[in-house]
């Protein structure tokens, strides 16, 4: 293991609803997760029963709900439903909302701010922010996360990889998530869900076809990160987030995603935009004089900023968000001193833990299957189906023959 430090110097000279068009105003082996993970979790894992709660987003401004279809609107907590009729735009404030609210509809899918989601939607009043949050089965979800993650012309077995690995980052988080208001975020946060508006033939099938399959280690469904491209190896968890080191997170080489556009990069950085990105969290800084990287395996693990009122250590991750992930693509970079600041030569995008999306497209077009992909990038896990017991390489080979009758998407 490569450990490795650098300073360059940066000192100078070195009702709830109001009625819009026609509504009224109205207030792989064969295991399966463990029993003893079921009643601890109080969750029965079925990709046909299991509910995903997924916020869209928090807001101060109105928002508009819509459907094509019959709407119905209650009182999440008295059950009472205070509208049961058609209608084509409905504007919720706020701070008319004293009460989590449940919208439905029926066969049709309702549009927030004209953006159409499976499901149904809830709506609450924290703090003076209305929180969205669309509730939908897990699979529908996916149809929604998997092509907002991954282009949907990629081979059909990295769109399944991914599809297990978006599966199995879901539900590790719905199970510590019990009493939480929602599961996931519909952003980077998350994972990327952007409703049936990005929905594909191919990235559907990709979720069919492994509808149920997870992956599990020891049992239990694992922390199943993802990134763009790692540049030509991944990186522990625990060089990344600290309190973290998962065993099927080890960093591994990665030959496979050579051909990302992002598997080389070069950015320019200047000492005003990295004081202006500090002072977010720093406020005192004033004058930066110096910036030493700690690196193991030639990733940035942590970052030393000396300036006129002290020093801040920050992790190599919290550096990357604070300045901007798409100025600095990865941690997996060298830097340079510049007249005007840094100059940075990188390699990859993205936090560089668990699958490389690139890689598992590399490897898919070599002929490695999803299994494959996914046993590669998360280390010593089995990948098994919740619905039905069975290990997934039945499953695999029904998804074979069925690619064999020409069932599979064009």
């Amino acid at each position: 293991m490569c450990r490795k430090g650098v300073e360059l110097s940066l000192q100078k000279n070195s009702p709830i609803i109001r009625n819009v068009v026609l509504v009224a105003i109205i207030a792989l082996v064969s295991c399966t997760p463990s029993r003893e993970f079921l009643i601890r979790n109080q969750h029965q894992l079925s990709s046909e029963s299991q509910e995903v709660r997924v916020l869209i987003k928090k807001t101060s401004d109105n928002i508009i709900i819509s459907s094509a279809s019959k709407i119905r609107i209650s009182d999440k907590k008295t059950g009472r439903i205070t509208y049961n009729n058609s209608g084509k735009k409905i504007i919720f404030r706020t701070e008319r909302i004293n009460a989590p609210v449940m919208i439905e509809s029926w066969n049709t899918p309702l549009k927030i701010n004209g953006i159409p989601y499976r499901g149904s939607i809830e709506l609450h009043n924290v703090l003076g922010r209305m929180h969205v949050i669309n509730i939908l089965k897990l699979d529908e979800y996916l149809y929604g996360v998997v092509p907002s993650e991954m282009p949907v012309s990629w081979n059909v077995e990295a769109l399944k990889a991914q599809a297990i690995a978006a599966r199995t980052y879901a539900l590790y988080h719905i199970s510590r998530k019990k009493n939480a208001l929602y599961d996931l975020d519909a952003t980077t946060r998350s994972q990327v869900y952007r409703g049936v508006a990005v929905e594909d033939k191919r990235s559907n099938w990709a979720v069919h076809s492994t509808s149920g399959e997870i992956g599990v280690y020891q049992h239990k469904p694992i922390l199943s990160y993802f990134h763009s491209t790692c540049g030509g190896k991944t990186i522990d968890d625990k060089y990344v987030w600290e309190g973290h080191d998962l065993p099927y997170l080890d960093g591994i080489q990665c030959p496979f995603c050579q051909k990302s556009p992002k598997y080389e990069w070069n950015e320019e950085l200047s000492v005003d935009e990295m004081k202006r990105a500090l002072r977010k969290e720093y406020s005192d800084i004033r004058t930066i004089k110096g910036v030493s990287f700690k690196k193991i395996n030639g990733r940035v693990v942590s970052v030393v900023i000396r300036h006129d009122n002290g020093r801040i250590k920050i992790t190599g991750n919290q550096f990357r968000l604070l300045v901007s992930p798409r100025k600095i693509k990865s941690l997996f970079f060298k830097a340079k001193k510049t007249k005007y600041g840094l100059s940075f030569t990188g390699h990859g995008w993205g936090h560089g833990v668990g699958m490389c999306q690139y890689g598992a497209k590399g490897m898919a077009e070599k002929g490695v299957g999803y299994k494959g992909i996914l046993k590669y990038y998360y280390k010593g896990i089995d990948i098994i189906n919740m619905d039905t017991g069975k290990a997934a390489a039945d499953r695999a080979q029904v998804s074979r023959s069925q690619q064999n009758s020409n069932n599979t998407p064009n």
